[in-house]
């Protein structure tokens, strides 16, 4: 199926849209922005459609839908003054300009079916997979690909590896829809072949990122594990399904499994920098810094490369208030300019600091489609939560999906609305969060229930984060619900801990001639 639009061909199945012979490359929110459109056309779309239709969403801001509307505009040379493609209807929402007409697709030839099924989802550019909460990251281009991937011949894959490729983009991307999508084609690839061990590791892989970074479900949770120890079985000395394993393990809060199956990865494959750095990362989250450093140590004399390691490393001299910190996070951003992660954490700094204004002019260098990933309006909400910006914070949240609920849930009980803050304490929903490994998890309830003026449960909460091993004092003292807390005479007591913490931390690392090349740069 395919329509014509004046000068325009939108081939749906190919997810292509030309202009006579030129290709205009559009992302895929812009694509699918385009084709809800078009599906409308005459009718103009409103902006809870576009949230249910593209985003897949209860709710997304009017300015994230027209930001994505001026960006496809662009795409295409429109001009908003004077549409030629897409108008603006006031009140209304947006609608094609003219006619569209529709062309029926000739079937295609059986031996080219199975591919142009699968090219029907756009590739993606480059991003490794690292999480931030509970787990690692992955370096997806050294996944084994076992006999048949190293039998195929560049130029002619068979569709199989094709869509595991494919699905290997999508997955670069870490973004939830992507994700959904790369283990949609992982699955039709292991229906064609179900002992393909690349397909099976991948899957491991988008099952895991799924389960940590977007919600996914203890089914899947075990699902990957089941994938990963099965690779293992098959070829025990498997580098990356060792990797897998413990990404599963991580995800399920099973860190103390977790470390040594990165260990043993590292083991098989000194070139596996990700996973000793992703072990590296489980020692931050503990508040083990020297650990941490020490094994990004490790992962920086390998032959290998990490790309998140230069973060990482930020982070924990960041904590510790060391001024290479700054240093680590230029380096961070010229190595991945514009990348989420990076961003992300680059603007954390700025928020535990206290200038929130310096983190939005961080997060402004998002580009296309980044600009609307979750961690990066989470963090532009909660910003606008410092400046005082409540309204604007709101949209941020809210266009943040789960990522902006706890911010949320601790802004309406403020204003005096429990509603939400009452889900997270349901029995059923907080015995699997306080059973969170994450100590970071701890402070996003500990901001709710001090919202809530529960000032006893607070200080419960942020205890047992600093027992998980949080360290970062100066996000504890800057959060816009936990102020009152944290200059209580209990509050200054888990300070003064946390500052005794971080000083042997320091001591460590400052003392270890080996770390200084880290420190040094």
């Amino acid at each position: 199926m395919h329509y014509v639009l004046k000068d325009l061909s939108i081939d749906i199945e190919a997810r292509a849209v030309r202009r006579d012979d030129t290709a205009i490359r559009l992302p895929d929110l812009s694509f699918d922005a385009l084709v809800k459109l078009i599906e409308a056309a005459p009718e103009p779309v409103s902006v809870a459609e576009f949230a249910s239709a593209v985003w897949r969403a209860d709710h997304v801001s009017d300015e994230t839908i027209a930001q994505r509307i001026a960006l496809l505009r662009k795409a295409l040379g429109d001009d908003p003054k004077n549409p030629l493609y897409i108008r603006t209807v006031r009140g209304l929402g947006y609608a094609i300009a003219g006619s569209v007409a529709r062309i029926e697709n000739r079937p295609a030839p059986k031996s080219l079916s199975f591919l142009s099924r699968r090219n029907s989802i756009a590739a993606a550019t480059g991003l490794a997979c690292l999480v931030f909460a509970g787990a690692v990251f992955w370096n997806v281009r050294n996944i084994d690909s076992g006999p048949a991937a190293a039998i195929a011949d560049a130029n002619s894959k068979s569709s199989i590896t094709t869509l595991v490729d494919r699905a290997r983009e999508q997955l670069r991307l870490h973004q939830a829809r992507e994700t959904d999508r790369a283990i949609t084609m992982l699955r039709e690839a292991l229906a064609e072949d179900p002992n393909r061990f690349d397909a099976r590791l991948t899957l491991s892989f988008a099952l895991s990122t799924k389960a940590t970074k977007f919600g996914g479900d203890d089914v899947e949770k075990k699902e990957a594990e089941a994938l990963a120890r099965a690779l293992i079985a098959e070829r025990p000395d498997s580098s990356n399904a060792w990797s897998a394993l413990g990404y599963t393990l991580g995800s399920q809060g099973r860190i103390d499994e977790s470390l040594p199956a990165y260990q043993y990865a590292y083991q098989l494959d000194p070139k596996n920098a990700p996973a000793i750095s992703s072990a590296a990362y489980v020692h931050l989250i503990r508040g083990e810094l020297h650990q941490a450093l020490s094994l990004e140590l490790q992962a920086r004399q390998a032959e290998g490369t990490s790309r998140y390691a230069e973060i990482q490393i930020a982070q924990s001299l960041d904590l510790i208030d060391h001024a290479a910190a700054a240093t680590w996070h230029a380096k961070a951003l010229s190595l991945n300019p514009g990348q989420v992660v990076i961003l992300s954490e680059i603007a954390r700094s700025h928020l535990r600091r206290g200038h929130p204004d310096a983190a939005l002019e961080t997060l402004t260098q998002a580009q296309g489609d980044d600009q609307s990933a979750p961690q990066i309006l989470q963090l532009r909400g909660r910003a606008a939560i410092m400046l005082g910006r409540i309204e604007e914070a709101r949209r941020f949240l809210e266009a943040a999906g789960w990522r902006g609920h706890y911010d949320l849930a601790a802004l309406d009980a403020i204003s005096g609305d429990a509603t939400r803050a009452e889900e997270f304490f349901l029995p059923s929903k907080r015995a699997d969060l306080e059973s969170d490994p994450d100590p970071a998890t701890r402070i996003q309830l500990a901001e709710i229930t001090a919202a809530l003026g529960q000032e006893n449960e607070a200080l419960r909460l942020v205890t047992q984060a600093v027992n998980l091993g949080w360290r970062d004092v100066n996000w504890l003292k800057q959060s816009p619900f936990l102020g009152t807390l944290m200059f209580s005479s209990e509050g200054r007591q888990l300070e003064s801990r946390i500052e005794r913490e971080l000083e042997a931390q320091r001591r460590l690392i400052e003392g270890s001639e080996e770390l200084a090349l880290i420190i040094d740069g």
